[in-house]
């Protein structure tokens, strides 16, 4: 299919679907939201007058309106809970419609192995898990000063992402059952693929849980990763990564990248700035693209990759296996 509007399906009209939706609005006309689908007919039908999609109550019916001429779509966004998605990832792959799949992967381990092993067999099915904060422009920009040598050789990945998240007590984000993990799972997740993505494959040393909530998730997270080989220009192997995760705490979404010549320093609440600091303190301030058109460029990124089989830095199902791999480990530690 030449480029031109890439029609996509909504699977899951709960809150994270709004960024999709709103960066399909944001496009341009590049993407467009033409079906949802949700089991809560209010759910469906909001996102289906507020974009003017086709609803439905199941993904069979959609695929079955898409075989039987009524409905073309050229991608799925999976936003579902992640402990409900594999007959859903199955049954898009076997009618071989794309899929960008919200991150985590899965709620446990064996899961997320299951859905890599499907996108591995559907090899011509491009395959995705929404790690937007690849497609944060600072991110790039800072990965991208790396290779450069602008702070020498890293020696360390900082990141945290942590806010107060009190509704998160009763919702199913924090049920053991049905998230299989909580404030690490949710946000460390980005972390982990964060370290991935600018230094390499990782492994756990250790790590620290605290529940504050009785009988839910881990409400924090602190986790020390290193790096287990060499990735591009200046990063060696055995690179530190510390990562901070939370529900219950001060507001935090950092990224800090150290080298022995000096470090990059990105505060999301100050999306706008980027700060170099050399190793006497001296910093210099760059201007730069906020963070949040990270859901448009990724959006946009997925519908290259199916239209144009472009090159891509969205992840693939075998990268968010990576993720889930380092959080089983790191739950077990902590």
């Amino acid at each position: 299919m030449a480029e031109g509007v890439f029609k996509i399906a909504i699977i899951g009209a709960g809150g994270i679907s709004n960024a999709h939706i709103g960066a399909s609005k944001a496009s341009n006309g590049r993407v467009q939201v033409v079906a949802v689908v949700d089991p809560v007919e209010e759910s469906r039908n909001r996102v289906a007058t507020d974009t003017g999609a086709a609803a439905f109550d199941s993904v069979l019916a959609m695929l079955a309106a898409c075989k039987a001429g009524q409905l073309a779509v050229d991608g799925a966004v999976i936003c579902t809970p992640p402990s409900i998605r594999l007959k859903i990832v199955e049954a898009c792959l076997k009618a071989k419609l794309p899929i960008l799949m919200e991150k985590p992967a899965a709620h446990v381990l064996g899961d997320a192995k299951k859905l890599a092993s499907m996108a591995a067999k559907a090899k011509k099915v491009p395959a995705f898990v929404a790690y937007c904060h690849r497609f944060a422009v600072p991110v790039a920009a800072m990965k991208q000063m790396v290779g450069s040598g602008k702070i020498g050789r890293l020696v360390r990945f900082e990141n945290a992402f942590a806010c107060d998240l009190p509704g998160h007590e009763t919702k199913w984000f924090s049920d053991p059952k049905k998230a299989g993990g909580g404030a690490f799972l949710d946000m460390g997740s980005h972390s982990l693929d964060l370290f991935h993505f600018i230094v390499g494959p990782a492994k756990v040393l250790g790590s620290a849980f605290d529940f504050k909530w009785k009988k839910r998730t881990e409400t924090a997270g602190t986790v020390l990763l290193r790096g287990k080989k060499k990735g591009g220009p200046n990063v060696p192997a055995g690179v530190a990564g510390v990562i901070l995760s939370g529900w219950a705490e001060s507001s935090r979404f950092t990224l800090t990248l150290v080298g022995d010549q000096g470090s990059l320093f990105y505060d999301y609440e100050k999306p706008n700035e980027m700060i170099f600091k050399d190793l006497l303190g001296k910093a210099e301030v760059h201007e730069v693209p906020s963070h949040d058109t990270r859901f448009l460029h990724q959006l946009v990124a997925f519908a290259d990759a199916v239209q144009n089989k472009a090159k891509t830095s969205l992840a693939t199902f075998a990268d968010g296996l990576a993720a889930a791999e380092l959080n089983a480990k790191a739950a077990k530690m902590g």
